[in-house]
């Protein structure tokens, strides 16, 4: 057997699930083989943690509580344009390369082409993002708050980051299927992820469509109509008001989802 014969390894996968596997195994190797990982992992870091850790440092009185929801705007405004900027970056540039079209005439169905993009940059983004962010943000907050953050409580808030960001991972995804400038997916995400934490848009939204903060991730990790996000009463083992938005945004997920698979099957080449 030749070295070129070893290195096959045949998938006996049928119907969506078709070239799953390796499309998989290609869209990981792009995150732990080469250095987008660590890039992904360093800028968080620096952003996220960077921010907390410069928060703390403020001798102003409640800074932890300010650091903690500071901490928590970041991750509203920079989570979505990591995910964002990958996700139309990852079709959109192989559209355009002509990769897709040379890929998808392999045995790769469609659907898993679009799921095998969702899982990778879904568990990429989870370690850079959540993962590591998450544990460093605990040791930050443990001596300041005096252990009042829990390793219960910070998950909590990092899952409902995680909720938003796969929000805008699978938008994005779903709107690069749709487009083929990367001004207009970009643009579409970040107006529409930005539109709740910044007052000068969410003023109009409060007034005349305050149900979009029920259906969409806003409510999640900011609500500058009451100051008091979903997050806030996890982090302070609170019973949550209402469990809507949360619900809302992981329906939107699986929405956009099925929507970019079935245009995706649509597309031509």
């Amino acid at each position: 057997m030749t070295t070129n014969e070893a290195l096959l390894v045949p998938r006996r996968a049928r119907g969506w699930r078709m070239g799953l596997a390796n499309m998989l195994s290609k869209e990981l190797a792009a995150w732990w083989r080469t250095r987008r990982g660590l890039v992904q992992c360093m800028v968080a870091l620096l952003v996220a943690n960077g921010s907390l850790a410069i928060n703390l440092s403020s001798k102003e009185a409640n800074n932890v509580e300010n650091a903690t929801l500071a901490f928590m705007v970041t991750a509203a405004l920079c989570v979505p344009f990591a995910a964002v900027s990958l996700a139309q970056e990852s079709i959109l540039g192989e559209k355009h390369s002509g990769t897709a079209a040379w890929v998808l005439s392999k045995p790769l169905r469609r659907p898993a082409y679009v799921l095998a993009k969702l899982i990778a940059h879904g568990l990429g983004l989870f370690v850079a993002w959540i993962a590591l962010v998450g544990v460093v943000g605990y040791f930050q907050l443990l001596k300041p708050a005096d252990a009042y953050f829990t390793p219960l409580r910070i998950a909590g808030v990092m899952g409902l980051n995680y909720l938003n960001l796969l929000f805008f991972l699978t938008l994005a995804l779903m709107l690069a299927t749709f487009f083929n400038s990367r001004g207009s997916v970009l643009g579409i995400s970040l107006v529409l992820a930005w539109a709740g934490p910044m007052p000068f848009i969410s003023a109009p939204v409060l007034k005349y469509a305050s149900w979009l903060y029920d259906i969409l991730p806003w409510k999640l990790l900011i609500d500058f109509n009451a100051n008091r996000p979903l997050a806030f009463y996890l982090i302070n083992r609170l019973p949550l008001p209402t469990v809507v938005p949360i619900i809302a945004t992981a329906l939107w997920c699986v929405l956009f989802t099925a929507v970019a698979i079935g245009r995706m099957s649509r597309e031509e080449f």
